[in-house]
């Protein structure tokens, strides 16, 4: 496989130059819709969606996309984000961390993974290079995050999601430091997969006792699995020793 590149591209010169050539459809001319979502404890994100192109016969060809994201807490406005990419995830939870601050999940572009912390107001924004591509582009496919799975005990985290094209694995990466974290995440598909059967999926269980659980659908049956605490840490430690 093709190296992975860590590197965080956030803010760098081809990201700023990406973002700066969409910023002209936020505009109220362009507004498509706006959504709401309700978070827990009195937060909620409010999306309105900018897009800019030319209805063609069966579907929308679009030149530009954006979506503000506008942060509240009791309605008032904590934080606010561009992402100008059409396939966002918003979040629904607030993860409450060992350090006792509380931390809000998102996106800013379909890869990599974004906190705010909520009580501080501080963020941390991480988009990796990925895999070698194109410098045309500002960055190569690298894991797409669609759901969070935070383990207070260990300040691990287990994120669900795929590669394009691919099928729902789940990585694990360490959160000690959520602005400031490790991006080198574990696949429990090269675990418990190492062959790379296309027809297994993995997708999260739940952590308890000290133990991650997470559930293999070979497409013909399905089987929990679980890797204990340590041996995942041991794991990450292996992984990022090696891209020192």
């Amino acid at each position: 496989m093709n190296r992975f590149s860590y590197k965080n591209v956030y803010n760098s010169e081809k990201h700023k130059e990406f973002i700066d050539s969409q910023r002209y459809v936020i505009d109220d001319k362009f507004l498509y819709k706006t959504e709401n979502y309700e978070l827990s404890n009195g937060f909620s994100v409010e999306c309105s969606i900018y897009r800019d192109g030319e209805q063609r016969e069966n579907y929308f060809a679009e030149t530009a996309f954006v979506n503000k994201i506008t942060i509240k807490n009791a309605d008032k406005i904590i934080h606010q984000y561009y992402c100008c990419d059409n396939h966002h995830f918003i979040f629904k939870e607030i993860i409450y961390h060992k350090n006792g601050h509380r931390y809000y999940p998102f996106h800013i572009d379909l890869y990599g993974i974004s906190f705010l912390d909520v009580d501080t107001l501080e963020v941390y924004n991480y988009i990796p290079e990925g895999y070698e591509h194109d410098d045309k582009y500002m960055c190569g496919e690298s894991f797409i995050i669609t759901d969070v799975h935070y383990d207070k005990e260990s300040n691990l985290i287990a994120y669900g999601g795929c590669y394009w094209a691919g099928l729902y694995d789940t990585m694990v990466g360490d959160l000690s430091n959520p602005l400031d974290f490790n991006p080198h995440l574990i696949s429990m598909r090269d675990i418990f997969d190492p062959d790379i059967d296309f027809c297994y999926e993995i997708d999260f269980s739940e952590w308890k006792n000290g133990r991650l659980f997470v559930m293999c659908d070979d497409g013909e049956s399905k089987t929990e699995k679980s890797l204990s605490i340590d041996e995942l840490k041991e794991k990450i430690n292996e992984l990022t020793e090696r891209n020192l």
